[in-house]
């Protein structure tokens, strides 16, 4: 059998047409989500710092959170027809994703999409005994503490097994993950920075853009790549 491409998908602003993280941030945040938000903007704080000081601000209510994200969500077009051409040409669908996490698999089963993803790598966010929400990173690099989840591992995991990948995204932090694939598909935050550090990426705005991209060759991204998960993490020229 023809060895075909893996796909790692972002969900927020990607799967998703807006970012829920962000979305119940500014919701329940206000002008001090703002301020977290512009740090984070001109890379004065990493994605892990956001999540932690941002989880400061939401109610610790899951319920009423999940509650907000599934009214608020909508779906990228052409999703389905995505998972179906992945389907198709036996390619994994992995969802990789560095907000907060409790509301991807939700989503994805209110859609029915659930059972057509391979695996999801996400963050955790629970309510402590003592009442406040919590996010932990299962997924973090061991040294690094930019992200909560170590996307270009992922990546590099997948492409050990022989199968190239193509990674879909829009956001600043999908840099690293991208940087490690054999194909980008970037919008948004995740083109601006492909633009930054000339690599090559197929913009996109929906997933009927995605199904035109032919599957890429598998190739050694060490000496461009942004990050060392296997190492000491992020090179200094990423931040």
């Amino acid at each position: 059998m023809a060895v075909n491409a893996a796909y790692v998908v972002d969900f927020d602003g990607t799967i998703t047409s807006g970012d829920l993280s962000s979305e119940l941030a500014s919701y329940f945040g206000g002008n001090i989500y703002l301020e977290i938000e512009n740090k984070y903007r001109r890379r004065e704080m990493s994605i892990r710092d956001w999540l932690h000081q941002i989880g400061q601000l939401l109610p610790p209510d899951l319920n009423l959170l999940l509650e907000k994200s599934l009214e608020w969500v909508v779906i990228r077009p052409g999703f389905q027809s995505f998972l179906d051409h992945a389907r198709n040409q036996n390619s994994p669908v992995i969802v990789a994703s560095d907000g907060f996490g409790f509301y991807i698999e939700p989503v994805l089963k209110k859609y029915g999409f659930l059972d057509q993803i391979n695996c999801i790598y996400r963050n955790e966010t629970t309510v402590s005994k003592s009442g406040k929400l919590e996010v932990t990173c299962p997924h973090k690099h061991r040294v690094c503490t930019v992200c909560g989840n170590c996307k270009a591992a992922h990546v590099i995991e997948i492409k050990k097994g022989g199968k190239p990948v193509i990674y879909i995204g829009d956001g600043s932090n999908d840099r690293f993950g991208a940087s490690w694939s054999d194909h980008i598909c970037a919008r948004d935050k995740l083109a601006e920075r492909c633009r930054e550090f000339n690599f090559d990426y197929s913009p996109w705005y929906d997933f009927y853009d995605i199904i035109k991209i032919e599957k890429p060759e598998l190739k050694d991204c060490s000496e461009s790549s942004l990050c060392c998960p296997q190492g000491s993490g992020i090179k200094s020229l990423a931040l």
